[in-house]
């Protein structure tokens, strides 16, 4: 990855959301303001499954072996400190966006798992909305999982815990855990796809949600994977709406949807089956 690149997204990233993705949010506000219900169709397992790892855990679990895919997460590591300013001006809006979108799954004992954490501003604003239940953060790189734990403990969250783990080999503790799993801008920087959501269905309550929010319309897609592939610190690649429909039945899931957040972004969310 050139530094030169990684400048280059990161200003089109900070123009995206000023000149295109700021707009049609205040939008999709006003809508709301009227009345209007911008949510997901989908009902959560009920009762939430409450606390688990948050209450006997209180630094983040770390690897004690290396895995096969570290070196994709190196720069990452480096940049741990950084990249929480560096994805902000972007990642912010389209976040609060589908947390409005997702509220319906987000009851306040919810068990909820980040897959894919990063410097953990996400799974921070999720663990505001389920009070009386939890959110876990997995990242594979070291220097987020530890440097989230921080955050989220430096603000109060201590219904939070953090775990070092490749998505694509889940911790055996965490099966059938979870009400609801979700990613933010981390789903195309998986260098296994179906084994990642073939570990996520296994960490899923049945009746349990998975939400990725990345980019989806093929528009979108061919404009931004040149750029990414040249300054996007481990990207692998992008996925349409007919894609991750594909991918997340293959893995076992039911009711497979793309809801549309901001121009070229929204969440693909499936189900367990009951």
């Amino acid at each position: 990855m050139s530094e030169a690149a990684s400048g280059v997204l990161a200003a089109s990233m900070w123009s995206w959301a000023a000149l295109v993705s700021d707009p049609v949010r205040a939008t999709r506000q006003a809508a709301r303001a009227r009345g209007e219900a911008l949510v997901v169709d989908a009902t959560p397992p009920t009762p939430g499954g409450g606390p688990l790892l948050s209450r006997t855990q209180r630094g983040p679990r770390l690897l004690d072996a290396p895995t096969k895919n570290d070196g994709l997460v190196e720069e990452f590591d480096r940049l741990a400190e950084a990249y929480d300013f560096y994805v902000r001006p972007f990642s912010v809006p389209l976040f609060s966006e589908a947390l409005d979108m997702l509220a319906p799954l987000l009851t306040p004992d919810a068990r909820v798992l980040d897959a894919g954490c990063g410097p953990g501003r996400e799974l921070r604003a999720v663990a505001r909305r389920v009070p009386d239940g939890e959110v876990v953060g997995v990242d594979l790189a070291a220097g987020m999982v530890v440097g989230a734990h921080r955050a989220a403990w430096a603000a109060g969250l201590d219904n939070t815990a953090f775990v070092q783990s490749d998505v694509g080999d889940l911790p055996r503790d965490l099966d059938g855990a979870f009400d609801l799993v979700y990613n933010c801008l981390a789903h195309h920087h998986y260098p296994d796809p179906a084994a990642a959501a073939a570990g996520i269905r296994r960490c899923l309550r049945p009746g349990g949600h998975y939400a990725i929010i990345d980019p989806g319309p093929q528009w979108f897609v061919r404009l931004a994977s040149a750029l990414s592939l040249a300054g996007d610190p481990g990207w692998i690649g992008f996925h349409t709406p007919e894609q991750f429909r594909v991918l997340l039945e293959g893995a076992g899931f039911v009711d497979v949807r793309w809801y549309d957040l901001l121009p070229g972004f929204g969440i693909a969310l499936a189900r367990v089956p009951d």
